[in-house]
């Protein structure tokens, strides 16, 4: 009798783990720091443990690299652990004159520093890089050193193309893995969506069974605006609110996602030439819970947690209902 009730604690203990829902989370992505109203709320609602906030970029300066537009707090955190993000420009490690200690050792002092001046407390730092084959070594090589000087946990962004190629690309040697399941297609000017695409995303979908690092997923809820001129791109916007075109005389709907230009004018800080065309591009709430079914459907794991790109107020206000997130990530 004793051995069937352990057998059966046991089967309901493991039943729960893997019945275990991933956590929310969000990105934060401005180079300064203060919430809304909306935004705390979405933590709150959704019970948010962690912030991954961008601290700054580094990209090359005089064929150097510098770290350069750094985070300002101008809100304090009480109630979510964050995560430093540092983005690297695939271009620093296509560099031949790259100081890879030196990188490591400038990234950590400005993070320090940041966290110092904030009296942040951290366990963790992530890469976010879109790495080749052809800066595979160097950037390998860089995680190689950072791994070495910190001494707490280190994860890096991954793309669906790095681990379709993972024999050609390398697999970073970090504790984790974010996959970044976005940004599929082609910027275009046609009727395509270069942030979500589900036949692209089910052409990749199948190396994930056989990808060694522990991942975690990050899903899109941003949305940006192609200005485009003779069918050639000339500007990505993004957090631009769409509505606020509408009551412009000088811009004409063709339909939810497309407007017309029909004057020269300077707006929003930019300028529009009569005859260019906007094409909104942007994931609804249906295309969310598509993606975790798709990917529900392909993770050999079940990951611990979600990250929701980004937390912004005009991203917020589309995925109205205070549970969305919690409850999109149920479904997994």
């Amino acid at each position: 009798m004793k051995k069937i009730v352990l057998f059966l604690f046991i089967t309901m203990l493991f039943s729960c783990k893997e019945d275990k829902v991933p956590l929310v989370s969000f990105y934060y992505w401005k180079t300064q720091f203060k919430l809304t109203k909306l935004e705390r709320e979405a933590l709150y609602s959704n019970k948010v443990k962690k912030l991954y906030i961008r601290y700054f970029d580094v990209k090359l300066v005089n064929n150097e690299a510098f770290p350069v537009a750094p985070i300002h707090f101008l809100h304090t955190i009480k109630n979510q652990e964050i995560i430093p993000v540092i983005f690297i420009k695939n271009e620093i490690f296509l560099s031949k004159e790259l100081n890879l200690e030196a990188l490591v050792t400038n990234i950590l002092k400005l993070t320090n520093r940041i966290d110092k001046v904030n009296k942040i407390q951290n366990s963790e730092i992530q890469i976010d890089c879109d790495w080749t084959i052809e800066s595979k070594d160097k950037y390998m090589r860089f995680l190689d050193i950072l791994k070495s000087k910190y001494h707490k946990i280190i994860s890096v962004t991954i793309r669906l193309h790095q681990i379709k190629y993972s024999n050609e690309t390398k697999i970073p040697s970090v504790d984790y893995g974010v996959l970044m399941f976005y940004n599929m297609g082609k910027l275009g000017a046609d009727n395509s969506n270069s942030i979500y695409d589900p036949k692209i995303a089910e052409k990749y979908l199948p190396s994930l069974k056989n990808y060694p690092l522990k991942l975690k997923v990050a899903l899109p809820i941003f949305s940006w605006i192609i200005h485009s001129r003779n069918k050639q791109i000339v500007n990505l916007m993004s957090k631009i609110d769409v509505e606020s075109f509408k009551n412009n005389v000088n811009f004409d709907f063709e339909d939810k996602t497309k407007i017309v230009v029909k004057n020269n004018v300077l707006f929003n800080g930019f300028f529009f030439k009569e005859g260019d065309k906007l094409k909104l591009e942007y994931v609804a709430k249906s295309d969310i819970k598509e993606m975790v079914n798709l990917l529900s459907s392909y993770m050999p794991n079940k990951p611990e947690e979600i990250i929701y790109y980004d937390l912004d107020e005009n991203n917020i206000k589309k995925y109205n209902g205070e549970h969305f997130f919690k409850t999109c990530n149920s479904s997994f």
